[in-house]
């Protein structure tokens, strides 16, 4: 039942799409602007992102301006610049000076130096004071993806006195629920909500009614972590302050989303060993792509090589006993699987930091146990294998147990691999599916040869 309304919401989707792409070519603006003053500016932004350039700057100039602001936040970057390209200075000027500060700020980090520079003298006063100050912030810090926008009252305010403030300074929708204390030298003292507002006696005091316990992140805080502790707790927003303690902004649970949805994508890329880059690998230019790949590809090319390196070493023991070679593919293709698929729990498990302290030795004791068993349990599935190809039963007994030395060997680098990247401050990822399945099939072809030398 689900799928088939997923079905019938696409099919509208692209017939809505087609009929607006329509209106466009035939001129009629007017109905254009009936069927999307009603939608949301995230569908009119997928729409967008289906037209050809020309389109694109037909419709959008067809919006209202509130519209057209939150449409132009939702679109990506390569479809902003396009627009931007395409507008007077006067129109850039607006549409930049109406963006929310983080996402603003996250547009200038994709464009040339030269572009930002034009683009920040644009800006009002006020805002190019915001943009500069959020730039100067490290790149993927709490500084770059807060929003300066926030509510903040101080202790002795009434509640009426706080609702007339929060009136006045009218804030974003996703930073209205909560406010934050300060006092006269905007250090944080603690936060209060819209509905402890409402419900409190006008009278009241802020201090009164506020919670003095509150989650705070630094500005030069990974953005990952801020993502991290707005999941882990369920909160709307988190506050940032900065070095001195004084609260500068805040990253809302939106911007966490976005956070967490690039850490994975760039999780995915390592893993898949495609080296990422400031460009999304979808959006980006042919020869980049092909760069990014071949990059790692040459890398495990040359590892891979010390296979070749390992067997030619014993070459003699291959000659005595050829059928070492039918069962080379099964070993290390075992081995690169179980290495895998413990290198996909530890680099996810360090992702969202679930493993830590005591946790991470109970995972690591967990796996050896695991390795350990699968070992056997392949191990026994491997010499009715070799039986099964009526080749000898010491032969099938190597086979056997070189597979469960691989299993367990293989199950531990997976596991330890992730963690030593992590204790190199480097990411974990790095520690690929294609990394470990060179790194097993290299230390695996020598476990299946020293075994067949002893035992054969």
């Amino acid at each position: 039942m689900k799928n088939m309304e997923v079905e019938i919401q696409r099919d509208n989707r692209d017939a809505l799409i087609e009929y607006i792409a329509t209106l466009l070519e035939e001129g009629r603006y007017n109905e254009v602007k009936a069927e999307v003053s009603l939608l949301h500016p995230a569908d009119i932004a997928e729409i967008m992102a289906h037209l050809d350039t020309q389109k694109q700057v037909f419709l959008f100039r067809l919006l209202k301006k509130d519209q057209a602001i939150a449409v132009f936040e939702q679109l990506d970057f390569e479809q902003q610049e396009n627009l931007l390209h395409h507008f007077t200075d006067e129109r850039v000027a607006e549409i930049l000076n109406r963006m929310s500060p983080d996402d603003r700020v996250e547009l200038f980090d994709e464009l040339p130096a030269k572009v930002v520079k034009k683009f920040l003298n644009l800006l009002e006063p006020a805002q190019r004071s915001i943009a500069a100050s959020m730039l100067g912030y490290p790149e993927n810090s709490a500084g770059r993806i807060m929003s300066p926008q926030v509510i903040d009252l101080k202790e002795h305010y009434t509640v009426e006195q706080a609702l007339k403030r929060i009136r006045r300074l009218n804030p974003p929708e996703e930073l209205a629920y909560t406010a934050y204390v300060i006092d006269a030298e905007r250090h944080l003292l603690g936060r209060v909500t819209l509905r402890d507002l409402v419900l409190a006696p006008p009278e009241a005091s802020i201090g009164e009614i506020m919670n003095r316990e509150v989650f705070v992140v630094s500005t030069d805080d990974d953005q990952e972590k801020v993502a991290q502790i707005i999941q882990k707790y369920d909160l709307l927003a988190v506050p940032v302050v900065d070095k001195e303690g004084r609260l500068v902004g805040a990253v809302t649970v939106d911007d966490a989303i976005d956070v967490i949805e690039a850490e994975v994508t760039e999780d995915l890329h390592r893993l898949a060993a495609i080296r990422t880059t400031e460009d999304e690998y979808l959006h980006a230019p042919l020869w980049r792509k092909i760069k990014n790949r071949f990059i790692w590809l040459s890398v495990l090319l040359l590892m891979g090589t010390v296979t070749s390196f390992v067997m030619q070493r014993f070459s003699t023991v291959l000659q005595a006993v050829v059928a070492l070679s039918f069962f080379i593919p099964m070993l290390i293709d075992t081995g690169g699987n179980v290495g895998s698929q413990s290198t996909t729990v530890m680099v996810r498990g360090l992702a969202i930091g679930r493993l830590d302290g005591r946790s991470l030795w109970r995972v690591i004791l967990s796996e050896v146990l695991i390795g350990g068993v699968l070992g056997i349990l392949l191990g026994v599935i491997a010499i009715i294998r070799v039986v099964f190809l009526r080749e000898s039963f010491l032969l099938g007994l190597t086979v056997a147990l070189s597979v469960w030395a691989v299993v367990f060997v293989s199950n531990l680098i997976g596991v330890f691999l992730p963690i030593m990247f992590k204790k190199l401050h480097l990411d974990p990822a790095i520690a690929a599916t294609p990394v470990i399945t060179t790194v097993v099939d290299i230390i695996g072809v020598i476990i299946y040869f020293r075994i067949a030398q002893i035992l054969l």
